[in-house]
């Protein structure tokens, strides 16, 4: 299996420099910035279900609709590889959402019947409970907003 072509991955760590900058207190602006599909300033479901959406796309390499152990592999070394580019070994404080998030990518996260692939069922399953566990704080808007990532960690 071929690995993700450099610009892809170079991408990727783009998006999964977040949660480092949100550790550092730059606040919820990075994370906004990357989460809002639709430009309206705020992360919503849809939003967050658009961007998985398209993390799924990049890491079913063979495009058959499920990502095989090969391609979580393979999924796992570019988030390992663009975490350490982005937080200097992994040195980005652990807080705001990213470690939900990357877990979430995982099977034993999204992988509900055990089969060893993700299909695209499962992975838009773990998108609404990943929403719902990163919404925690309470209101219930379905808004992704400061108050809710503070509460990481």
């Amino acid at each position: 299996m071929t690995r993700l072509p450099i610009l892809l991955a170079g991408l990727l760590a783009t998006a999964l420099s977040t949660p480092a900058v949100l550790a550092q207190g730059q606040g919820m602006a990075p994370f906004v910035a990357e989460w809002d599909m639709n430009g309206d300033g705020a992360v919503q479901l849809a939003d967050m279900a658009e961007r998985r959406q398209s993390q799924f796309e990049m890491f079913d390499l063979d495009g058959n609709g499920s990502i095989d152990a090969a391609e979580q592999t393979n999924m796992a070394e570019t988030i390992a590889a663009a975490m350490a580019a982005n937080h200097e070994g992994g040195k980005g404080g652990g807080h705001g959402p990213g470690a939900r998030i990357h877990a979430a990518m995982t099977a034993d996260y999204a992988d509900t019947d055990r089969d060893g692939a993700i299909a695209r069922a499962e992975w838009e399953a773990a998108t609404l409970r990943l929403f719902a566990d990163l919404d925690r704080n309470g209101n219930g808007n379905g808004v992704l907003e400061p108050a809710d990532l503070r509460l990481q960690g």
